[in-house]
């Protein structure tokens, strides 16, 4: 019961102060009664209280690990390629307000990316080609529409595999259904 109370003041508080910080790692936005207002930078700013909303985000370079990802190039050979994602927010607006999960719009146009070149070439073209520099040459141009600056796109493994399937139980019914 006390938890409840102490939540409800801190969200009390948050719609009645009236100045707000926003630190030098960051950046964000106010909403007046639900609608964009303005963009704000690192300092200190007023705001209406009960009528302004703040969304603030960190803006500075980040990293994100993509999950492997099994693909086949263009010779039918089977790969493994798990990469690393570095960026960093430089349109505060568009990242906050134009998308609604950020890690999830970075990671399925980077793993997109990568899945579309890496069909297009043969393996050995794979292993001698620039291929980060040419996922990140894609990725890039899409990633500023939503506010994200991509500096590099790092492989961290990249190897050919042998893909193996599970039969599972749910498998052998599916084959016992079928004959």
């Amino acid at each position: 019961m006390f938890e409840r109370v102490l939540d409800f003041i801190a969200a009390s508080w948050n719609l009645l102060r009236p100045l707000l910080v926003v630190s030098d790692f960051e950046g964000g936005v106010i909403l007046r009664f639900g609608r964009f207002h303005r963009e704000i930078a690192p300092g200190l700013h007023w705001k209406l209280p009960l009528a302004d909303n703040a969304i603030i985000t960190s803006t500075v370079t980040t990293t994100m690990a993509l999950r492997p990802q099994t693909l086949t190039t263009k010779d039918d050979l089977t790969i493994v390629v798990s990469a690393i994602v570095k960026y960093h927010i430089c349109d505060v607006r568009a990242y906050l307000l134009d998308i609604w999960d950020s890690a999830d719009v970075i990671n399925d146009l980077t793993l997109g990316t990568i899945r579309e070149i890496v069909a297009s070439v043969n393996y050995a073209d794979l292993r001698g080609h620039d291929i980060e520099n040419e996922v990140l040459l894609h990725i890039r141009d899409e990633a500023s529409r939503y506010g994200v600056d991509i500096h590099k796109v790092t492989f961290a493994d990249l190897g050919k595999v042998r893909s193996l399937r599970l039969i599972t139980n749910e498998s052998l019914s599916q084959l016992n259904t079928q004959h």
